[in-house]
């Protein structure tokens, strides 16, 4: 029974629309609320939180990121989703169907049977340039992925198997590419804490294409690590990741390594256009898309051409 002034979940997806599976994931996985708990250990909730589920539940569907949402104070979520009428807004970008081999791999996976899958995805990949593989082939299974997990209907366990097998497959693109010694070097990691490393591996691949000295360093790396590399490498260009939304003591080191390194090496931070980083941090280039990472390239490149 809950206390008085508390809601059990089952009231809590009533008046949100929400199911508990994703209740729950944005609880593990974003720390979007943190309902309080009854001696039995049931979930109980305040009316700020049922407040604050039914702002990022409509954010979300304008196309905000949740991983930024979460961090911020319901007071806040609640100014911006009265702040313009959901006519005028915008629609969110949809991600195109999965194509039957597509979901035939997620099929796959949801069983972790690893042999079919990683099957599947080599016959999707083998014949695409890189490009077109992470567009079309990689992009829309981790969204997809993506989805289901941050809904509920997917578990950890495939999560984790499509990227390493995503991260396999990538990883043996970049290393195929012939290297270009005396071309401008770009140095690929994220920073401690930010796990996810497909950004900064898909970034490498293309830079590595189109001439560039590339250095992966992979994810998770301190920042003084990072500052060593740099120094230590001699990079023209330190290029970051950031997905997850971040702690004050955590952006306050993304402060202290751009402070430190932007004076002499540029510094690319791929995240969403809504992370906090954007504006916190003008110093950096902040890059959202594939589109804008190559625009940067190409522009890198002119310079070096010139």
């Amino acid at each position: 029974m809950a206390k008085p002034g508390m809601l059990p979940i089952r009231s809590v997806v009533a008046l949100t629309g929400l199911n508990p599976d994703t209740i729950r994931a944005w609880e593990r996985r974003y720390k979007a609320i943190e309902p309080a708990r009854s001696e039995g250990g049931t979930r109980q909730f305040s009316e700020e939180d049922v407040t604050r589920l039914i702002c990022l539940k409509d954010l979300r569907e304008r196309g905000y990121g949740l991983q930024t949402l979460a961090a911020l104070p319901t007071s806040e979520l609640t100014a911006m989703r009265h702040s313009q009428k959901p006519s005028v807004q915008t629609p969110p970008p949809k991600q195109p169907p999965l194509t039957s081999d597509q979901q035939a791999y997620l099929n796959a996976i949801e069983e972790l049977d690893v042999g079919t899958a990683l099957a599947k995805l080599r016959d999707m990949s083998e014949h695409l340039g890189n490009l077109q593989l992470i567009l079309g082939v990689a992009i829309p299974i981790m969204w997809e992925v993506g989805r289901r997990w941050s809904e509920g209907t997917l578990g950890t366990a495939p999560e984790h198997l499509v990227r390493a097998q995503l991260k396999s497959l990538m990883t043996s693109r970049l290393e195929q590419i012939p290297s270009s010694p005396g071309a401008r070097r770009l140095l690929f990691t994220t920073p401690a804490g930010q796990l996810h490393e497909f950004g900064i591996l898909a970034g490498s691949v293309l830079a590595k294409e189109a001439g560039f000295d590339v250095l992966y360093l992979g994810p998770d790396l301190p920042t003084e690590d990072i500052i060593w590399s740099v120094a230590r490498s001699n990079a023209d260009i330190l290029v970051l990741s950031v997905v997850r939304r971040m702690s004050e003591d955590e952006m306050k080191q993304m402060e202290r390594l751009v402070d430190t390194v932007s004076p002499n090496v540029p510094v690319w931070i791929g995240c969403p256009p809504d992370h906090p980083l954007v504006a916190r941090i003008p110093k950096a280039t902040c890059i959202s898309s594939i589109d804008d990472f190559q625009r940067a390239a190409a522009s890198l490149l002119a310079d070096q051409a010139n």
